[in-house]
């Protein structure tokens, strides 16, 4: 059975080196000035995060996630452009509450994101998009019909170092997959 200590380290998933990062030396941080972000989300702006992106994966291993707003979610803030920009405030922050103040999120276009998560192995992606979805599933918002929620499906792609593919095309893909899937709201692939 084990020790308390034993159940503890399981639930907090410190007997998994894989799926645990603190164990790990941290990436060194990133410089991003005032003008690389989105002034709405406060995330990356599309075009700096993929550039950023491409550093990283040159460097080291990790993966990137896409998150972008359900269909049936998308509907809920047509029309109104103050309604719109509410809800990519909320899903801002709904996404970075769910990662590590290390890990880059980017705001992609519309009401899509993106997430580099610097040195996360397979586990650690597949964790971080079900938080990322439980994190976006806990926030309300309040639309003229009542209050709602926001629904996302996130699509990933793991990376080792130095791999030269196109991971936004993969994660794209994976994405695509996520929102055909049923039942299922996230899909990572793992590209090595």
């Amino acid at each position: 059975m084990g020790t308390f200590k034993d159940w503890l380290a399981a639930l907090t998933g410190r007997r998994n080196d894989r799926a645990d990062r603190r164990q790990n030396e941290r990436p060194a941080a990133i410089a991003i000035q005032p003008g690389d972000l989105d002034p709405l989300t406060g995330a990356l702006r599309g075009e700096r995060f993929m550039a950023m992106m491409a550093a990283e994966q040159a460097l080291r291993p990790g993966a990137l996630l896409l998150i972008d707003m359900t269909d049936r979610a998308d509907g809920l803030t047509s029309g109104n452009p103050d309604t719109s920009d509410e809800a990519l405030m909320l899903l801002a922050q709904a996404i970075r509450q769910a990662v590590r103040f290390d890990d880059l999120v980017g705001h992609v276009e519309g009401y899509r994101f993106a997430v580099l998560l610097r040195g996360a192995p397979q586990p650690v992606a597949d964790a971080i998009a079900q938080r990322i979805c439980d994190s976006v599933d806990d926030t309300l918002f309040w639309t003229q019909d009542g209050i709602t929620q926001l629904e996302v499906a996130v699509g990933g792609a793991v990376f080792g170092s130095g791999n030269g593919r196109d991971l936004y095309t993969d994660a794209q893909k994976a994405l695509d997959a996520a929102r055909h899937a049923d039942g299922q709201r996230f899909w990572i692939v793992e590209r090595r």
